[in-house]
């Protein structure tokens, strides 16, 4: 991982632990699942969906993303891939 898609992988990160606080002590990789080994619900998700928004600028389209999870299980990477394709 690229010194930029670390830094977006941080970023995302602690908006994820910002979403759910009680992953604040949990490991979090590309691998994992928001919903199955995160646990965020839909609420949740749709909470990080505006806060991913608000700080990598808006190019982050939920229900694009959902249409998709078959492919990517919802996995913390697929989301920084789809904001930017080239990151992970």
């Amino acid at each position: 991982m690229s010194d930029s898609a670390a830094e977006k992988f941080d970023a995302l990160v602690a908006l994820i632990r910002d979403v759910k606080p009680s992953l604040n002590n949990t490991q979090i990789t590309p691998e994992h699942s928001v919903v199955e080994d995160l646990g965020l619900d839909s609420l949740d998700i749709l909470q990080l969906s505006r806060k991913v928004n608000r700080d990598f600028g808006g190019t982050f389209d939920l229900e694009e993303w959902e249409s998709d999870s078959d492919t990517h299980h919802r996995s913390v990477g697929s989301i920084l891939r789809h904001i930017d394709p080239a990151t992970v």
